[in-house]
């Protein structure tokens, strides 16, 4: 069940579209933001308060990248390992902030990613390019972006700032 601040944001959402199915994927981000992740009961919930069919939303949940089906950590990670951020790095910067959080990476190049063992922190590879190289290397952090972490100082910095989330 989502709060009522929620629904009314969704329902704000719908007001603000032309096309009701226009508003779904604002409002799929909403019911996330609160609930983690969007449960099938979610899903509908939103598609519910959104007015179009389930499978719509099930469909945009399933297409984004950034839209969880299933639990993920609370915190998650997502270095950015484009060409810029790479030239500079950035496959480095991951490992640091991994090992930092106390997180293994696993996987090839540009495609890794490990959780902490209690579950909590994330940190990933596998984005593409967030438009911010020249304040590469940098990450996203839910909706915050963290630039600059090209030096030692700055990573611990950050690793410091995540574990106290």
């Amino acid at each position: 069940m989502l709060s009522e601040a929620t629904k009314t944001a969704i329902r704000g959402e719908v007001e603000r579209y032309p096309h009701k199915k226009t508003a779904l994927l604002p409002s799929l981000k909403l019911a996330q933001k609160e609930a983690g992740w969007l449960s099938r009961d979610t899903l509908a919930e939103v598609a519910d308060l959104v007015g179009v069919p389930h499978s719509n939303a099930v469909e945009l949940a399933t297409f984004y990248s950034m839209l969880f089906t299933e639990p993920v950590p609370k915190t998650r990670v997502e270095v950015c390992v484009q060409l810029p951020c790479a030239l500079v790095g950035a496959e480095e910067t991951a490992e640091k902030i991994a090992r930092g959080v106390g997180a293994e990476l696993h996987g090839p190049p540009y495609q890794r990613h490990g959780v902490t063992a209690d579950g909590k922190i994330e940190v990933g590879t596998t984005v593409e390019c967030y438009g911010a190289c020249h304040r590469a290397p940098m990450c996203r952090v839910g909706d915050d972006y963290i630039e600059h972490l090209g030096n030692d100082e700055a990573i611990a910095r950050f690793v410091t700032e995540l574990k106290a989330r």
